[in-house]
């Protein structure tokens, strides 16, 4: 990076911004009230949840023969708990359409209905070991909310500020604090998310702690990313120059379904296809589904011809095609390595003989390479023209490891790489594309967060895939559930680390349910029941 035109360039950024940075007015003490709310709402649900785990506690006392509660009351807390929990999977299923909720009124809106699910959920059948097992995420998210705090510090002693500060201040004349963030109000604005994803994953955890609601919970993901895939393909071919009501700016001739971005889209749809996958492999090898529903009833009807081999088949060649028509290389690249992923997990602890173990692999091998054959046209093509390594991506890797490198323990301040990296952009780039995102979420998270923030938290990702694992292969009954949670956690984690799926919210909100309900489910009956 050429050194003597970076001051030339902080000093064009930054005295186009510093204008409306001093009419916003930042105040620290607001933003410490703001963030003590935060705080406060953490804390609140941390004792809803903890005073369920002690009325459960109290329930399982023997009785004393008087009745607490009348019929009345107990109807509707009944109802009360059915509304949460359709308000939480309807934040699961709705998530992706409003473009992938990157809006912040968005990520507003699903967070208030989450935080209101979660204060008023079921959490009768919740044992303390399922808050031990989400302890990680909840420690995570206050170290996050910490650093945020230090970085937002007005002349922090416990970390050098940003030079771009100083600049600042010689190009408006004004007496501007110092901060370690290169922005005054960034960092809260992006904390929104990542707490957004936590409430997801931590009410889908509660949800699926019972195997029927979990199958239930993942059958509703299933088919509403079907028809996610089925609108995206029907607008590709019958206009592929619009997304919903706009018209694309972007991506023009590839599917992207409710997405701006094709290969969000991809990574949606792959985790689309594997939801239909292993309930398909759990029928092939168990030919168990009775041949009449088991009564009358509306829901029963419904999931009797949905768990069908002929719905569930078509379901995944749908979602595949629409992988396919993404034109994202690595989306259909890594679908196909998260399948043979989930058919090895759910063959491997099976007592069956290694030629017929052998003989499935193969089959399966054969059928997906066919599928791929048929389908992923426009994908190969883009192999063949671009190859698989993209050199301006390899470009911006190198650039944001020099902003690692000049900001290791704090990092730039969370969300703020838009505003930081045209000071360091290098002149192989170009001018053209807008570079907002690292294309790299670990790199980006290490850039805005210091290298202690972001292996803490590759680190508790690592935790929940050893025990989505651990689930997908010593489980003995419904183990297809946490098998799916691992494959869709291994789809996400490799894609987003060489792209930023999962820095959308309207995808990282459906893969939190996926993951969450895997994770619930991990853990034999047994120890459930403790």
């Amino acid at each position: 990076m050429p050194q003597a035109t970076r001051l030339t360039r902080d000093e064009q950024l930054f005295a186009s911004k510093m204008s409306s940075e001093l009419q916003k007015a930042p105040d620290f003490a607001r933003d410490a009230r703001f963030a003590f709310m935060l705080y406060v709402s953490l804390a609140r649900e941390t004792v809803q949840i903890a005073y369920s785990f002690g009325t459960n506690v109290a329930k399982r006392a023997p009785r004393l023969g008087i009745e607490t509660r009348s019929r009345g009351a107990a109807l509707w807390e009944l109802i009360l708990y059915k509304a949460s929990r359709f308000a939480a999977i309807g934040v699961f299923m709705l998530a992706p359409l409003p473009f992938g909720s990157v809006e912040t009124v968005w990520i507003c809106i699903w967070t208030m209905v989450l935080a209101l699910s979660l204060a008023t959920a079921d959490l009768r059948s919740a044992t303390l070991d399922d808050f031990y097992l989400l302890l990680p995420l909840f420690a995570v998210l206050v170290v996050v909310a910490a650093v945020i705090t230090v970085q937002l510090w007005p002349n922090s002693p416990l970390h050098e500020v940003d030079a771009a500060w100083a600049v600042a201040r010689g190009v408006v004349g004004a007496d501007l604090p110092g901060r370690v963030s290169v922005t005054a109000n960034g960092p809260w604005l992006a904390f929104g998310y990542p707490l957004l994803f936590v409430l997801a994953f931590t009410r889908a955890v509660y949800i699926a702690t019972d195997a029927e609601d979990a199958r239930q919970l993942l059958r509703i993901l299933a088919w509403t990313g079907l028809a996610y895939a089925l609108y995206g393909i029907l607008a590709g071919i019958g206009d592929p120059t619009s997304l919903l009501f706009r018209r694309k700016e972007a991506y023009i001739g590839f599917v992207t379904g409710t997405f701006v971005n094709r290969n969000t889209a991809a990574t949606f749809f792959a985790s689309c296809a594997l939801l239909f996958l292993l309930p398909l492999l759990r029928f092939i090898y168990r030919q168990d589904r009775p041949s009449r529903p088991p009564s009358r009833q509306m829901t029963a009807l419904i999931a009797h011809y949905l768990s069908s081999p002929v719905a569930l088949g078509g379901g995944f060649v749908i979602c595949l095609v629409a992988t396919a028509m993404t034109g994202s290389r690595a989306g259909l690249l890594l679908l196909i390595l998260t399948v043979f992923l989930a058919t090895a997990l759910f063959f491997a602890p099976l007592r069956i003989g290694k030629l017929r173990r052998w003989g499935w692999l193969a089959g399966i091998a054969v059928a997906a390479l066919l599928l791929v054959q048929l389908v992923g046209g426009a994908v190969a093509g883009r192999i063949l023209t671009y190859g698989l390594v993209d050199e301006q991506r390899f470009t911006m890797y190198r650039t944001v490891l020099i902003m690692i490198q000049e900001h290791p323990l704090l990092g730039i301040g969370y969300g703020n790489f838009e505003s930081a990296f045209p000071a360091y952009r290098p002149e192989s780039l170009g001018s053209l594309g807008v570079w907002d995102r690292a294309h790299s979420t670990p790199l980006e998270l290490a850039v805005e967060l210091g290298l202690p923030a972001a292996c803490l938290i590759i680190a508790t990702c690592l935790w929940y895939l050893y025990h989505l694992l651990n689930g997908s292969l010593h489980r003995r009954r419904d183990r297809y559930i946490p098998i799916i949670g691992a494959s869709v956690a291994t789809l996400g984690f490799l894609h987003t680390s060489i792209d930023f799926s999962l820095q959308i919210p309207g995808f990282g909100v459906f893969f939190a349910a996926i993951t969450g309900c895997g994770l619930a489910q991990s853990r034999s009956s047994s120890e459930q029941k403790k």
